[in-house]
Order: C-alpha cells, then sequence, then structure tokens
C-alpha cells in the first residue's frame, strides 16, 4: 500500500512537470511572435508549444536522470 508521503511526493512531480511544460511553452511562444512579429495560425502556435514544451521537459528528466546516478 502507498503511503501518503509517496503520493504527495508523486503529485509534486506531476505539478513540476506540468509547470515546466507550460512554463516552457508560453514563454516561447511568447519569444516567437515578438521576434517574428508576423501573425502566423493557431496550428503553428500549438506546434511550437507542444515541441518546446517536450523538449524542456526531456533536459530537465535527463539532468535529474544525471543527478540520480552520480
Amino acid at each position: 500500500m502507498l503511503s501518503s508521503a509517496d503520493l504527495h511526493f508523486e503529485r509534486a512531480l506531476i505539478l513540476t512537470a506540468l509547470i515546466l511544460f507550460l512554463g516552457a511553452g508560453f514563454s516561447c511562444m511568447f519569444i516567437i511572435n515578438s521576434v517574428k512579429k508576423k501573425q502566423k495560425n493557431i496550428l503553428y502556435y500549438v506546434l511550437s508549444f507542444l515541441v518546446s514544451g517536450i523538449i524542456v521537459l526531456a533536459l530537465v528528466t535527463f539532468c535529474f536522470y544525471t543527478m540520480l546516478i552520480e
């Protein structure tokens, strides 16, 4: 059976991943929009949001993995 501490730790990890994903997505969309200053279609923004979020989550996962190995 899972203890309460395990559930809180898992919830904190999920919330951290969600915050990183959303933060990276919105910041990349803001940077792209401010640099290009040209309106793109919604699919362009959705894809850039998803790709940047996935890249940041992969980098953070890799960093945590390397810290656990050492």
